[in-house]
């Protein structure tokens, strides 16, 4: 109900379900079984009021917040990205500090409003109004094309986001890039999400969403980009604009399915989740379930 022209990614949730039993656990490049590292569980959709976006706001973010405390890593799937307000929200309360967001898109998302909805293209303009979501840590890589959302443009100038075009991913090179949106994500906060609109891989490869850009990521490019993101930790993440009826032999899905693979993985590896946590990590996540349980050690 937040796409403003081809509808449809209200069906990406199941068509990622779907395709991902075509994968095993096991990942050679990793040398990594995911199901011996970490548990996933699916907890299923959040039920929306399709005639109610605001609402609908409400319902996710009480969903993803019931997730956070049972002290679990959250993977939300679009659904489209006016879910990312929400999903920040939920997550920007569930810290001690400073939320960054890492935000891969063709398109920009910063406007107040589109069409006098907060939809799919304002998402980022909502949660940099959160206390604890600056609007410094936001930044959004891979922007460009002729959907230019102008006064999208104008709200990031304001703000004094980051925006990192596609032009300047070619120029840069991906790691270069990525460096430059880590840093500037993390500076100062004490946690980052990362937010994929699969709309960043060029429609080539990834026909299957609600507005194609043609110029975007390879699929190389964006598998790369999220493990580099996940090295450093992150809180959650979110995949959004799936949009099957415009997809072909459920590449987009399968594309979207191996990039939530590809982060949970580096994550283990790198000490972030799972069996590979340190001792000092495992007592850290264990003492943040209790606080948000409730049980008090005296």
């Amino acid at each position: 109900m937040g796409t403003t022209y081809r509808s449809g990614a209200r069906f990406g949730p199941e068509a990622v379900r779907r395709i991902s039993a075509l994968y095993d656990s096991y990942s050679p490049d990793l040398g990594m079984d995911l199901l011996e590292e970490i548990t996933i569980g699916d907890a299923g959709d959040i039920f929306v009021i399709p005639a109610n976006i605001e609402k609908t706001f409400d319902q996710v973010d009480l969903g993803i917040s019931h997730l956070l405390g049972t002290g679990a890593f959250p993977v939300i799937i679009g659904g489209d990205h006016s879910i990312g307000y929400p999903d920040a929200k939920a997550l920007a309360k569930h810290i001690d500090g400073r939320l960054g967001i890492i935000h891969f898109d063709r398109h920009i998302d910063t406007a107040v409003t589109t069409m006098d909805e907060r939809m799919h293209t304002t998402h980022w303009s909502h949660a940099t109004d959160l206390p604890n979501v600056p609007p410094a840590n936001l930044v959004q890589i891979g922007i460009g094309g002729w959907i230019g959302n102008h006064s999208g443009v104008q709200v990031a100038e304001e703000r004094d986001t980051t925006v990192i075009t596609m032009t300047d991913v070619e120029e840069l090179g991906i790691d270069y890039a990525l460096d430059i949106a880590l840093e500037i994500a993390w500076k100062d906060v004490d946690a980052v999400y990362l937010s994929f609109d699969i709309d960043v891989v060029d429609p080539g490869y990834a026909p299957g969403t609600g507005t194609p850009e043609p110029g975007g990521m390879s699929p190389r490019e964006a598998l790369k980009a999220v493990r580099k993101v996940a090295q450093e930790g992150l809180i959650g993440m979110d995949l959004v604009e799936i949009s099957p009826p415009y997809d072909v032999s459920d590449t987009t899905s399968q594309l979207g399915a191996r990039l939530i693979m590809d982060t949970l993985a580096t994550l283990v590896e790198n000490g972030h989740l799972g069996n590979r946590l340190s001792p000092e990590q495992r007592a850290q996540d264990e003492a943040r379930r209790d606080h948000d349980a409730g049980v008090d050690d005296s």
